[in-house]
């Protein structure tokens, strides 16, 4: 039992005589697929290790309508509250392939935190890393096609046992994925003609990996890469932090927490951190930022910033950059962002500042693609109708009611009109002022002469 349960990561990264010491209070335990662990608002009385099962937080509406919020294996926990000092689930933990899993009574592990802070980086470390999932997950709903969401839930759950087939029904996936039966049916037989997938009764067995990582969407990768990365800052903290212990020079724990929540900001904020150096070259960037420019974080090479913005834009992009390594920032910047092969052109609105080093421009970058889209939609629209009006047919004169509506009559039918009207109740109005009115809700309204 000793060996199986490190299959599981954090629980493998576990130095040996820490692992020892809490070997005795993991139970072994068999999930079935479709098993509800933890209902929101259920107190949660143990932690648990997956080692071949993967599980789901599932986020459920009142019509009962369900999606997938982030999905578990081998290389996490399920009871992430318990590491936050909470005590109970927001949300529901339901079982996606069947397996085993190590558990834990909260009382236990809540004790070892306290006690081993290697597991409490690695714990921490895995909650930054579905922090990430989740983030990611939000892009992933509303950008990438069913079909490619479909591939990174496959390659997730496959990695928890490579040897043997998924036992899944298409309506389970298809709950995890808050998308049509149909949908996901339809995309598992694209990927099946591809030679990728078999799939036959209740079971999906995963023939070409590689074919698979090919077709996924650039969230699989990100996520990846940002588990590795937490992984392996959380085993050189604690390796470091037992060294520096030793001769009693550690950071204190408030510092610590207070250090991690700054990181754990940038990482996280919604819109994109960059840092370039002298050279225009990018040298630091958070999540967001990385997924506006389209590069891995992890990557060491120093791409130039105008590679990756218009040509038109360079002079002007230069001309800012140099004015914050001057000193004389602008109030803010727009540029278009070349489009990659996972998305089109993105207007970006940049705001820029010199570091506390005085030798990087730090930049935030927001996406105003949207914004910009609608009022050049304006602008279309009011040239449109004013273009329109001032084509006026022979004979016809606008008007607006006592109500607001604008109406557009014949010469000699308004003649005969107004004197069995107040005065007031219509006033004439020209080409500019019609245009106005006919991009609000008010629709202009033909009047018949008969």
């Amino acid at each position: 039992m000793l060996e199986s349960a490190r299959k599981n990561l954090i629980l493998a990264a576990l130095p040996l005589s820490q692992y020892a010491r809490i070997a005795e209070h993991l139970k072994s335990i068999d999930l079935l697929t479709g098993q509800v662990i933890y209902e929101p608002g259920e107190s949660l009385d143990f932690v648990y290790f997956p080692t071949t099962c993967t599980t789901s937080l599932v986020l459920q509406t009142q019509d009962g309508e369900t999606s997938e919020l982030a999905m578990t294996g081998r290389d996490g926990l399920v009871g992430i509250p318990l590491v936050l000092g909470g005590a109970s689930m927001n949300h529901r933990v339901m079982v996606q392939r069947a397996g085993r899993a190590f558990r834990m009574s909260a009382d236990v592990f809540e004790a070892e935190l306290l006690h081993s802070k290697a597991l409490q980086h690695l714990a921490l470390s895995y909650v930054q890393a579905m922090i990430t999932q989740m983030s990611q997950s939000i892009l992933c709903i509303g950008h990438h096609a069913v079909s490619e969401r479909l591939c990174y839930w496959l390659l997730f759950n496959g990695d928890a046992l490579p040897e043997e087939p998924i036992k899944i029904t298409h309506e389970m996936i298809a709950h995890m994925l808050g998308v049509r039966r149909e949908s996901v049916t339809q995309a598992l037989g694209k990927l099946q003609s591809a030679g990728l997938v078999s799939s036959g009764r209740g079971k999906i067995a995963i023939l070409d990996r590689e074919g698979l990582t090919r077709q996924v969407c650039e969230c699989f990768s990100l996520v990846t890469a940002e588990k590795q990365r937490l992984y392996e800052r959380a085993l050189r903290m604690s390796s470091v932090e037992s060294e520096t212990l030793q001769t009693g020079d550690a950071l204190s724990t408030p510092d610590a927490r207070l250090l991690q929540k700054y990181q754990d900001a940038y990482d996280f904020a919604p819109v994109g951190f960059v840092s370039l150096n002298a050279q225009c070259q990018v040298v630091h960037t958070n999540l967001a930022g990385a997924i506006m420019l389209g590069v891995q974080r992890s990557s060491r090479s120093k791409h130039s910033f105008l590679s990756f913005i218009s040509a038109e834009d360079h002079e002007r992009f230069l001309a800012f950059h140099q004015s914050v390594l001057s000193g004389k920032c602008r109030d803010h910047l727009e540029v278009t962002l070349s489009g990659t092969g996972r998305r089109a052109d993105m207007t970006v609105r940049i705001e820029g500042t010199l570091d506390d080093l005085g030798e990087e421009c730090a930049l935030v970058l927001i996406d105003v693609t949207q914004e910009k889209k609608l009022m050049a939609d304006l602008l279309e629209q009011e040239r449109q109708q004013h273009q329109d009006f001032s084509v006026k047919p022979s004979g016809m004169e606008w008007f607006k009611d006592k109500d607001g509506r604008v109406l557009s009559a014949s010469s000699s039918l308004i003649d005969k009109f107004r004197p069995m009207t107040g005065p007031g109740t219509l006033t004439d109005l020209d080409v500019d002022t019609v245009c106005r009115h006919s991009l609000q809700p008010h629709a202009v309204q033909p009047v018949s002469g008969t």
